[in-house]
């Protein structure tokens, strides 16, 4: 069963449509990141993956996008 999460699609660290090139991307700003938090590859509707940090979910509906979590990192 799909798991749904809320982000705000403007704390998005990075978004792609291809999954492993987000993978990529996760790994080279690992670095550059400010905190070591984990980060999430959630998907939206419309087949776009986006990374977020995992501080950065939301739990009100109205200041939050619902996506599908696909990945813990």
């Amino acid at each position: 069963m799909a798991e749904d999460v809320l982000f705000n699609p403007g704390n998005a660290i990075a978004s792609d449509f291809d999954p492993s090139e987000l993978m990529r991307t996760a790994q080279l700003t690992s670095d550059k990141r400010t905190t070591n938090e984990k980060v999430m590859m959630v998907k939206d509707e419309n087949g776009k993956h986006l990374l977020f940090e995992i501080g950065d979910q939301e739990s009100d509906p109205d200041k939050g996008k619902k996506y599908t979590l696909e990945k813990r990192i």
